[in-house]
């Protein structure tokens, strides 16, 4: 999948810079442009921005950005709903990233966490990178790829691996199961010696985690190992459903500080470092 456009929208607070500043690293190694959208809340505006600066002027001060250098950029402002606004705009555009904070300032804190988030996630045409409060972008060192064993997607986990390989981080395999009877373990392991022959990278490993909970299962396994970034393939049926109930979304991205890609099952992931 060439790699063309990002779209990141913005409403100047930390948190939407900081997705900003994720779509800027990806921008620079991959060599794409930017669509920075702003989408008006006259009440987040009343409330939160100084001086009576206008959106237009705010996002002209925000393009002078350093980290901004060299990058082709292009100013989008609209009204309407939050998810519905993102996804138009990235359906028109053709884009084929969005890249997202988790929280915002005024009322985008309500609408950009829970229901309008896993919108956005569960109908996006493109992977859209989630990145929650208080992450910082660094390389990518490690990477957590959830597969369900029950909707096997080998073909996108595959183009994955072979993306990810080219910056040398490890891929850690990982399946959410309270299998006890060792077939998850030795499916994944076939699964992981398969990728290693198809792809030709011996960095990658698997691991069954044991745990009811997948949302919280795989992001305490993130944590644990220090991962960069968690990777799901989204499935019409299936363990990746739950992620994607408003009320998971927002326990999951509220509290984990990794950033989340989520890959449409019918697209070819998209990784650029």
């Amino acid at each position: 999948m060439k790699f063309k456009k990002i779209l990141t929208p913005v409403d100047f607070s930390e948190n939407s810079v900081s997705a900003l500043r994720y779509a800027a690293a990806f921008a620079q190694a991959s060599g794409a442009g930017i669509i920075i959208l702003h989408i008006a809340d006259p009440d987040a505006l009343d409330n939160d921005l100084k001086g009576n600066l206008s959106p237009e002027h705010l996002l002209e001060i925000l393009l002078k950005s350093d980290f901004l250098t060299g990058i082709k950029t292009t100013i989008l402002v609209a009204k309407g709903g939050i998810p519905g606004t993102i996804l138009e705009e990235s359906r028109k555009n053709k884009v084929d990233l969005i890249v997202m904070g988790t929280q915002g300032s005024g009322n985008m804190i309500r609408n950009l966490i829970g229901t309008n988030t896993s919108h956005v996630v569960a109908l996006a045409q493109c992977p859209v990178l989630v990145v929650p409060n208080g992450a910082i972008y660094q390389s990518v060192r490690k990477v957590v790829l959830a597969i369900d064993l029950e909707h096997r997607t080998d073909t996108i986990i595959e183009d994955m691996v072979n993306l990810v390989k080219f910056q040398k981080a490890a891929v850690l395999l990982a399946y959410v199961s309270m299998d006890s009877d060792g077939q998850s373990e030795r499916e994944l392991n076939e699964l992981t010696n398969s990728l290693r022959h198809k792809t030709g990278y011996d960095r990658i490993v698997c691991k069954v985690i044991h745990s009811s909970e997948f949302p919280m299962g795989l992001e305490s396994y993130a944590k644990s190992i220090e991962a960069d970034v968690v990777v799901m393939i989204t499935h019409h049926r299936g363990v990746f459903e739950s992620v994607f109930d408003p009320s998971q979304t927002k326990i999951y991205s509220y509290h984990t500080s990794i950033p989340l890609l989520v890959v449409p099952h019918h697209k070819t992931p998209v990784f650029f470092f």
